[in-house]
């Protein structure tokens, strides 16, 4: 059930007895109601397990939950709006408000006789539904219970989550010979060119039941560096059962990196995703195809992927085998089910066990991935479950004798192990696990947000601190840990997850009762259960929507209109009057009506992405409200003073749009918790009749905020009074200046000093986490920024951004910050050089920590005056560091020595227009080196655990010497007229070049044995592209003896000048690979 009734009846009876202390059945002249209807909630508590149960065996059971349900819904409905009242009489009064449990009194709101009698009369109706539903309990046979089946009283373990990155919740998924060879072979299917191949785009598919794998495998596929090197355009689409048509266009449109707009019809978007394509060597991953979306391809897709280049591919995932044909294949690959050893290898992995815990649960775990038939999802899922039993065999021994496993009558489209892992949920998970399924599949949420939208419907109790926040967090990383939810893993601080789309399906299965999705062509009017309908999602916008119909109800909760097409009309809301959250995100939305305004229950309103212009100053009404969300709504410029009115505020977001100011009252907000895109007006706040940064100084919630236009803020004594260094909860903290490259150098030195002043005034707290200074023009950092005189002050500080800080020209010693993991230092245009200062406080004359001994991830970009790195080696440091970038420093001529001799653990390393570089060498851990646009690079050696090199117009080096074998070689170079002397000697196990046509043409033309050929015919493996368009391929293999070219000297083109405007596919390659995300926490 959607609403888990013991979660709920739990809050509710705490409720009632805040109620029976305030004396409410008195107020209400219904002496004694309160304290009947208490019992009775309790003791139809003790029926839920045995009812739980039994629904699944019983219809009148499943009944009989339903009316509680039902019920509740309603009591919670009387409960919130005599909150409401109260809170509104009290303002009336004296402004304020006193606590009643997790909301406001209701004394004052009573004391109205009329009012009174009303809630009295509603109070004692409940009861009497109430005493009805438990006396029919015993004609059902319900019974008390206290534990489920499958489950035992042993307190459940849970994972570490205090860990500060949550490593502990990304668990492998992959496991045994079999996916890593079915990986190969695919990719190198993928990326072999097919002779006699008339087709440009040519299909592989991949077939297996659900659960099975396909899309873990297609994933893997997909990120090989292979596959990403390969093709110049990377495209995944997850089509699902119910992504229809055009929604599954504009997918593909996005994936690309385009952009439909208001385009709605074929007409439109077929061309635009066409241009988009159109000579690029792509390969398009279609993910969990169905028969229903066959016709997709044919009439839609087909058509904009003819113009791609020649050799591009696309991968079918799909369940069913006839679907695989119709894409033609040249080969479809049947994924198997896991061998016994690898599911229990998987399960190994899940529980995290040692290698001796291993060895005693052993049997057990066979006989338990046995029941899950080799389904590595299944087994992922059971392994949520054992992951809180510990390491106890009679706690596994009970998983496994579970009887959920044997039950005939559960669904056949769900693994028992669903069901079992489902049961396991304590009921505040159960909710909010089954709230997921409510958005389309495949859709990405933020963590923040699953957070408030858990909190607007009551699964999460609020009062008034963070306590909620923090309870929402566990919430979310225990689904993750129970593999009920999947992270990704490609942004920091892993905010984004998704659910796997069978997962969707059976939750949407457990909360069929009381919540409705509707999709394409499906009729509201169809369902005749309507009246009881709590929660509804429209996932598109051909949903025949009925509005008149749906009104009739007045039940709804939660209404979520997704990239929906039309909008709602102007009046349609009036009739939600239960409504607790509307979500609007991506839909075509340009007004909202004033009758929002009526919605006095909404805790949740999501706008973004819409096409807003103005906000009705009804939005004021909203006094329950505790998220407000209108990030990308590019057209709205102007926010209504009646805004301040929303003291409930938690989360509040202008990110991406056009407003400047903020209206004056903002420090009335005092419960808001992430606030982002604040602007601050000019100094003080009645000045100007809008908020400033003194407004903040009440704040003191505060977790996340982002600060825009600083430079508006001239008064240091307004800095001092925003109070950021008491904000004892503030982790996040983005502060940002004028975005305009030479804005910032025109700045006098007045200028400068009062922005200098300003920020060191803006101290943060030492609870900061992660913080970014953008287009700061001050010629020195702040002086908080510089650990060594205060080493505590920033000491829980992980994540570092100083973009676009064109002024300052000495970095202050960022080492000396304790758990500092990733540094980005970009646009620092006036550093000349970086040295002691940067790793330590000379003024110091000890230091007991290691310079940057967390440090992980290291970038430095679009650094022009950047001439010397200067780190001794005697000096140790960054032992954990694993990355590092440098771009575009083209005065930096060498590597410092002490990175030589102390990075021990860097296994990536990009270098990009780092012209003054000689030599890449004596780097012993490295992996993966990226080198481009290095006009002096000479010489790369010593680097004995490479196993991947890319070098990019690096015309003059020379020696490539002392590196691993085997490793793999990207060239690319549209100026060279002969290949390198260094591939010579060069132990490469595969190579792929990028050239001229000329260059193929003379490589394809010339008999083997001469010179071109001699360099490269002992690799076993060599691609050749060639053209401005890649059309032009050649393939050469050493053993046995192959060589395939569609090069043909009669169709050639030789100019004399060479190709003119280059498409260079690798070109942003190393941005998009290396670009440190961050999506708010």
């Amino acid at each position: 059930m959607a609403m888990m009734l013991d979660a709920f009846l739990n809050n509710f009876s705490t409720l009632l007895t805040e109620m029976v202390k305030e004396e409410v059945g008195m107020l209400c002249g219904v002496p004694g109601e309160i304290e009947k209807l208490g019992r009775t909630v309790g003791d139809i508590q003790c029926l839920l397990s045995d009812a739980e149960r039994k629904k699944t065996e019983s219809q009148s059971v499943e009944r009989w939950l339903l009316e509680l349900k039902d019920a509740m819904y309603d009591a919670d409905d009387i409960i919130d709006l005599c909150q409401i009242k109260a809170e509104e009489r009290s303002e009336r009064h004296d402004g304020s408000s006193s606590k009643f449990g997790c909301g406001l009194s209701m004394l004052s709101c009573l004391r109205n006789p009329v009012f009174a009698h009303k809630v009295g009369t509603q109070i004692k109706e409940l009861n009497s539904r109430l005493n009805e539903i438990y006396k029919r309990s015993s004609t059902l046979g319900l019974t008390e219970s206290r534990a489920m089946v499958g489950q035992s009283n042993v307190t459940r373990q849970h994972s570490d989550f205090s860990s500060k990155t949550d490593p502990s919740i990304v668990l492998a998924d992959i496991v045994g010979d079999k996916i890593e060879e079915d990986t190969t072979m695919l990719v190198d299917l993928l990326t072999t060119e097919e002779e006699g191949l008339t087709e440009s785009v040519s299909a592989i598919a991949i077939v297996g039941m659900a659960g099975i794998g396909k899309t873990t495998l297609a994933k893997k596929i997909f990120n090989d560096p292979e596959i990403q090197r390969e093709f110049s355009l990377k495209l995944w689409v997850c089509v699902s059962k119910d992504l229809k048509g055009l929604e599954l266009l504009k997918c593909a449109i996005r994936e690309a990196g385009g952009d439909h707009g208001a385009a709605e019809d074929k007409a439109e978007l077929v061309p635009l995703l066409a241009k988009l394509i159109q000579g690029k060597k792509f390969f398009l991953v279609l993910d969990d195809v169905w028969p229903e979306s066959e016709k997709v391809w044919n009439e839609l897709l087909r058509d904009a992927m003819i113009g791609g280049a020649c050799g591009s591919r696309l991968l079918v995932t799909t369940r069913n085998d006839r679907v695989a044909c119709f894409f033609q294949p040249t080969m479809t690959h049947h994924v198997q089910k896991l061998s016994d050893e690898d599911a229990w290898s998987l399960l190994a992995k899940q529980v995290a066990l040692n290698k001796s815990d291993s060895e005693s649960l052993k049997d057990i775990g066979l006989e338990v991935v046995e029941k899950c038939d080799g389904l590595p999802l299944a087994i992922k899922t059971i392994g949520g479950v054992l992951r809180g039993r510990g390491k106890n065999i009679d706690e596994w021994q009970i998983i496994s004798k579970s009887n959920l496993w044997s039950l005939d009558d559960l669904s056949s489209d769900f693994p028992h192990a669903f069901y079992l892992s489902y049961e396991d949920l304590p009921s505040h998970l159960k909710q909010c696990f089954i709230f997921c399924s409510l958005y389309p599949g495949d859709f990405v949420f933020e963590k923040l947000n699953l957070v408030y939208l858990w909190l607007a419907e009551g699964f999460l109790c609020d009062k008034g601190d963070l306590s909620f926040y923090e309870t929402g967090i566990e919430y979310h990383k225990e689904l993750v840990w129970r593999n009920l939810l999947e992270v990704d893993k490609n942004y920091y601080g892993q905010p984004l997850c998704k659910m796997h789309d069978l997962l969707r399906s059976f939750a949407r299965d457990k909360g069929n009762g009381d919540s409705l999705i509707m999709r394409e062509r499906e009729s509201v009017r169809r369902r005749e259960s309507f009246l009881k309908l709590r929660r509804l999602s429209i996932e598109n916008s051909a949903v025949d929507l009925d509005l008149d119909f749906i009104n009739e109800g007045k039940s709804l909760r939660t209404l979520l209109l997704v990239d929906r097409i039309d909008p709602l009309s102007p009046n349609s809301l009036l009739s939600f009057s239960h409504l607790r959250i509307l979500d609007f995100f991506n839909s075509n939305i340009s007004r909202l009506s004033g009758s929002v305004g009526g919605l006095v229950q909404l805790r949740y309103l999501n706008a973004s992405g819409t096409n807003l212009k103005t906000l009705p100053n009804s939005i004021g009404n909203l006094r329950k409200l505790v998220y407000l969300n209108f990030d990308e709504c590019k057209k709205l410029s102007h926010v209504p003073s009646s805004i301040v009115n929303l003291v409930e505020l938690r989360f509040l977001s202008f990110y991406g749009t056009n407003i400047k100011v903020f209206p004056a009252g903002l420090k009335k907000l005092k419960k808001l918790i992430h606030l982002y895109n604040f602007q601050p007006g000019h100094n003080r706040s009645q000045d100007y009749n809008c908020s400033s940064l003194e407004d903040l100084g009440t704040l003191s919630l505060l977790s996340m905020l982002t600060l825009g236009n600083l430079e508006n803020v001239t008064d240091i004594n307004v800095a001092k009074e925003a109070n950021l260094k008491e904000k004892a909860h503030l982790k996040e903290l983005w502060f940002c200046y004028k975005p305009n490259r030479g804005y910032q150098v025109s700045k006098s030195i007045e200028e400068k000093k009062v922005v200098e002043d300003v920020l060191n005034e803006l101290s943060p707290p030492p609870s900061l986490e992660i913080l970014q200074i953008v287009c700061y023009f001050g010629d020195r950092l702040p002086n908080w920024l510089h650990a060594g005189a205060n080493p505590l002050l920033l000491k829980f500080l992980r994540y570092l951004k100083i973009e676009q800080c064109e002024c300052f020209s000495q970095l202050p010693p960022l080492g000396l910050l304790p758990n500092l993991d990733t540094l980005s230092i970009i646009g620092a245009e006036s550093v000349v050089r970086i040295g002691r200062e940067f790793l330590f406080d000379d003024s110091l004359s000890h230091s007991p920590i290691l310079p940057f001994s967390q440090l992980t991830d290291l970038g430095f970009r679009d650094m022009p005056s950047w001439v010397e790195w200067l780190w001794d080696e005697r000096q140790p440091a960054m032992p954990k560091l694993k990355e590092l970038y440098i771009y575009e420093c083209p005065k930096l001529s060498s590597l410092p020595q002490g990175l030589l001799c102390h990075a021990t653990s860097l296994e990536v390393l990009q270098i990009k227009a780092v012209e003054q570089l000689k030599s890449v060498e004596d780097l012993r851990s490295v992996k993966e080196l990226y080198v481009e646009e290095s006009s002096n690079l000479e010489r790369i050696s010593n680097l004995p655990n490479l196993s991947f090199i890319q070098i990019v117009n690096c015309p003059n080096i020379k020696i490539l010497q002392n590196l691993k074998p085997r490793y793999r070689m990207f060239l690319i170079d549209y100026e060279m007229e002969t290949l390198p002397e260094y591939l010579r000697k060069a132990e490469v196990e595969k190579l792929t070049v990028w050239c001229t046509e000329e260059l193929l043409v003379m490589i394809a033309s010339l008999e083997i044995g001469t010179s071109e050929w001699q360099k490269f015919e002992y690799i076993p493996r060599v691609k050749f592209y060639g053209g401005d368009d890649e059309s032009l391929y050649a393939t050469y293999q050493r053993t046995p003896f192959r060589f395939i070219t569609n090069v043909d000297s009669s169709a050639l083109s030789l100019e004399e000048d060479g190709p003119t405007d280059t498409y260079r596919p690798w070109a942003d390659y190393l941005t998009r690979k290396n670009r440190i995300r961050l999506i708010r926490q």
